[in-house]
């Protein structure tokens, strides 16, 4: 999962561009199908410029999109010159979305309001302004349009589906008294646009473990068995402890994530006996 909740996306700056924009957001909506541009430019658009409609409902929606700086708002009557227009969509609309890149104005809100309020139109009308637009760029389900027009863009590696790990001490002890220790490394190879699970892919949204001391490694998803890790580590009794304790951490994405590196874990006398017991039964 890719966080891109603390980025500030910039506004773009040409009409065609805000055009498409718009259409593959609304195009990659699985709530809707038929999502198409309408025309070319200088043909009769009839106030649409991206039309589509609900896969469930069918009913036909049409999105008018006003690219806008800061210094340039839309009037009332810009906006009803358009919804005249979309009158004359073929075949009718149940909703029309004004979108643009505008910041958040509750004055054009209030306009908004009054038209729907008015019952002129037969259809409903909304608003979709640039914080709205932002949001959409973030969910997860659109970050390949994120990526299409905003590849320049610096985010972190998880965001780009690079794996990250974190450096660690450990030692392994029983009953208070430490008798072994590692330097690992414990990472997670995050998930990356629509996982095809297939190839190195596979392994995605998994996470992975290495003993540096050994030059060794393995990949695991919770919870981990000492059968996952067991070739990395000296003994079996080993990865037996590392599993217990990596299955003790509440949220490891968390844990990866933290400032800690050194860190200590015990079995008690009587878990050791009954692990030595299991397997010497065995």
């Amino acid at each position: 999962m890719r966080d891109l909740r603390t980025l500030v996306i910039p506004k773009v700056s040409e009409s065609n561009i805000f055009e498409q924009l718009c259409y593959d957001l609304w195009k990659n909506d699985t709530r809707n199908d038929s999502v198409n541009l309408n025309g070319r430019s200088g043909q009769n658009q009839d106030g649409v410029d991206v039309f589509g409609r609900n896969n469930q409902t069918k009913q036909w929606f049409g999105i008018q999109c006003k690219l806008r700086n800061k210094d340039t708002s839309l009037s009332k009557n810009e906006i009803t010159v358009e919804l005249n227009k979309a009158i004359n969509f073929n075949p009718s609309l149940v909703r029309i979305i004004i979108c643009t890149t505008l910041d958040r104005d509750s004055k054009l809100q209030e306009v908004i309001r009054l038209l729907n309020h008015s019952n002129d139109y037969r259809f409903t009308i909304e608003i979709c302004f640039w914080d709205d637009i932002a949001e959409l760029l973030k969910q997860e389900s659109n970050f390949n349009i994120y990526l299409k027009y905003y590849s320049g863009l610096v985010v972190d590696n998880t965001t780009l589906g690079h794996s990250i790990g974190k450096l660690i001490n450990i030692e392994l002890g029983v009953d208070g008294k430490y008798d072994t220790n590692y330097e690992l490394m414990i990472g997670k190879i995050p998930s990356y646009k629509n996982n095809s699970y297939y190839n190195v892919d596979y392994f995605r949204d998994a996470y992975f473990i290495v003993n540096l001391n050994k030059n060794k490694s393995a990949v695991f998803k919770p919870p981990v068995y000492e059968g996952d890790i067991e070739d990395i580590f000296i003994t079996r009794y080993d990865a037996f402890r590392i599993a217990k304790w990596i299955n003790s951490i509440v949220k490891i994405d968390d844990f990866i994530y933290s400032d800690s590196r050194d860190y200590k874990t015990f079995i008690t006398p009587e878990e050791r006996v009954e692990y030595l017991n299991k397997y010497s039964n065995a």
